[in-house]
């Protein structure tokens, strides 16, 4: 399977980390980080490593996340950067 790292910004609120958890609960994800975004109020920056069994789900996955946020970028994981970051993936809050 591949891995793939999403970062996505979105808005520092419940309903925006709630429809995020939503969107991810249907799909092996290995971590989430969520970090506060330098200048801006109420804004999130989000890392996501996720496993997909078909690269073709790859498409409705950045269409869900695009409802979310208009930021979403995408790019493989290395096996060494998916272990980087080690966040369970309950912790959609943002780090302190």
């Amino acid at each position: 399977m591949a891995k793939w790292r999403i970062r996505i910004r979105l808005s520092d609120d419940e309903h925006s980390r709630a429809r995020l958890a939503e969107v991810l609960a249907s799909q092996r994800v290995s971590t989430v980080q969520l970090t506060p975004r330098p200048g801006v109020d109420r804004g999130l920056s989000g890392d996501v490593v996720l496993e997909l069994p078909r690269d073709d789900e790859l498409g409705d996955m950045l269409t869900a996340l695009h409802m979310i946020s208009p930021q979403v970028f995408v790019s493989r994981a290395c096996p060494d950067q998916a272990d980087e970051l080690d966040s369970p993936v309950a912790a959609l809050a943002p780090a302190d």
